[in-house]
């Protein structure tokens, strides 16, 4: 998975040596850069921010205008799964950054060993999260839970392994945006999204999920996503035998 990025500091300098110093240790950490999006300002990015939309935010605290704590509270009360760092000349905000959780407080000048703290951080918080998928509303759910959501006007339903379905206030488009980055999880149709894991079967143009509900496959999209469901098997099967392996290993 690419992480969608956005840098906010009101000094061009600083977001391209922020831009440049993390492309590499998060790479040696698995952690891919995808795009970087530049803010000058708080006014700025909220003006195109969206629930879902970004993976990671660095937010300098002293900028003309809106604060980087300000804009910060903006955030959560939109967003409350994305990933934030500080970025500051001073640690006096960093009270502030835990109560609004805030993944990590960067330091002014920018430091390699703090670049790399940085990368290990948000890959051992991207682990733990791996487990999980947040919504957009900011509900947790075990990943492996998820069956599948469907779009009723402005509410998705979310079908959940042995519990009543969710109904939550938000648009197809940024429930996909939420939940497309986690491996199995496609769009299958318009307006619903399947969880690759608790597809039961195929059946014809159906998948017949794990719930004994059946989902359409969009005829547009058959072939590829039929290609996405095979890969999907072959590799947790392949996941599946390197482990017995590993065990079979241990054991002799």
């Amino acid at each position: 998975m690419d992480l969608r990025i956005a840098i906010t500091d009101d000094l061009n300098s600083e977001r391209e040596k922020l831009s440049s110093a993390i492309i590499a240790p998060f790479s040696k950490v698995g952690l891919n850069v995808g795009n970087i999006d530049e803010y000058t300002s708080g006014e700025e990015l909220l003006r195109q921010f969206s629930a879902g939309r970004y993976d990671l935010i660095f937010l300098d605290i002293y900028m003309g205008g809106m604060s980087g704590v300000e804009t910060a509270k903006r955030i959560r009360a939109i967003d409350k799964n994305v990933m934030l760092v500080y970025v500051s000349t001073s640690n006096e905000f960093a009270s502030e950054s835990y109560a609004l959780r805030a993944n990590f407080y960067l330091l002014k000048p920018i430091r390699s060993d703090s670049v790399r703290q940085l990368a290990e951080t948000l890959a051992q918080q991207m682990q733990n999260r791996r487990s999980v998928a947040a919504l957009p509303d900011g509900t947790v759910i075990p990943l492996s839970s998820l069956v599948y959501t469907s779009c009723s006007g402005h509410y998705v339903n979310v079908y959940l392994v042995g519990s009543e379905p969710l109904k939550i206030r938000t648009t197809h488009k940024i429930m996909e945006e939420s939940l497309s980055k986690y491996e199995g999880v496609i769009s299958c149709n318009k307006g619903v999204l399947v969880s690759l894991a608790n597809v039961a079967r195929l059946d014809g143009e159906n998948f017949l999920m794990i719930n004994g509900d059946t989902v359409p496959i969009s005829r547009r999209k058959m072939t590829q996503i039929k290609n996405d469901y095979t890969r999907f098997v072959l590799n947790r099967i392949h996941s599946e035998f390197e482990k017995e392996q590993v065990c079979l290993l241990y054991t002799s």
